[in-house]
C-alpha cells in the first residue's frame, strides 16, 4: 500500500493498494476483503467530515464513491453476497456467456427483465453495504484520532507513506496503548485484507496478520 497527498486529477491525494501474491495467483476475494476495501475507500471523505465538518467537504472523494458503489453493486448483483437478494445474478452481467446459468436466457436475448421491486431491493442493499462501511470507518477514525494526526504530520513532511511505514505507526500506537479497536475491528483491516485476531497481539505486519 502507498498513501500520497500529491494531487491526482480531481483527487487531493490517493491510497494505492498492491495485491498480495496469494491474491494475484488465486484471483479470489472474500466478502470481508471487499467490505474492508469499501471502508478504506471512504476514509478520505470521512477525514474531511471529521476535520473540516460536513459543510466543508470537497469533491475529492468522487472516485472513491464510484469505487464503493461498484464494489457494493457487484456484491449484490453478481457475487451472491446479499442475503436479501440471494445467490443469483441480477441484470445479466455474465459477460461473454450465452447460457442461462450466467444471467442470460436460452435464446441469447439478454437477461430476464428485472422488476421494479427487485431494483428497489438491489438499490437498498447497495446503500446498506456502503452505509455500514461508512459508519464503521467513522467509528474507527474518531476512535483513533491520534493515529490520524500522526499520519497527517508524516504526509506533510514527506508527501508519501508506504505500507511498511503505516504498519510501524500502527504498531507504535498500539505499544503506547493509543490504538483503539472498537468491536475487535482492526484499523488496518483494509490494508491486510482480512480481520486480524486481536487476541494474539496488537502488532501487525502486512504479510503476517499477527506476530
Amino acid at each position: 500500500a502507498k498513501i500520497s497527498i500529491v494531487p491526482r486529477g480531481p483527487a487531493g491525494g490517493v491510497t494505492i493498494f498492491m495485491p498480495s501474491e496469494e491474491r494475484l495467483n488465486s484471483g479470489l476475494y472474500s466478502k470481508e476483503f471487499l467490505e474492508n476495501r469499501m471502508c478504506v475507500a471512504l476514509g478520505g471523505r470521512l477525514a474531511e467530515e471529521i476535520i473540516n465538518g460536513k459543510d466543508n467537504v470537497t469533491t475529492g472523494a468522487s472516485n472513491d464513491f464510484q469505487q464503493c458503489t461498484q464494489v457494493a453493486t457487484a456484491m449484490v448483483t453478481q457475487l451472491g453476497m446479499s442475503d436479501a437478494v440471494g445467490q443469483r445474478v441480477i441484470g445479466g452481467n455474465g459477460q461473454g456467456s450465452s447460457g442461462p446459468f450466467m444471467g442470460r436466457d436460452f435464446m441469447g436475448q439478454g437477461a430476464p427483465p428485472v422488476s421494479q421491486a427487485l431494483r428497489q431491493l438491489v438499490d437498498g442493499e447497495v446503500k446498506r453495504l456502503v452505509n455500514e462501511q461508512y459508519q464503521r470507518g467513522m467509528t474507527l477514525l474518531k476512535s483513533n484520532m491520534y493515529l490520524l494526526d500522526e499520519l497527517a504530520k508524516k504526509l506533510l513532511e514527506q508527501e508519501k507513506v508506504n505500507g511498511d511505514e503505516l504498519v510501524k505507526m500502527i504498531n507504535k500506537a498500539a505499544a503506547e496503548n493509543k490504538l483503539v479497536l472498537p468491536n475487535k475491528v482492526m484499523a488496518t483491516a483494509g490494508f491486510v485484507g482480512e480481520v486480524v485476531d486481536t487476541k494474539k497481539t496488537q502488532c501487525l505486519h502486512p504479510d503476517k496478520p499477527a506476530m
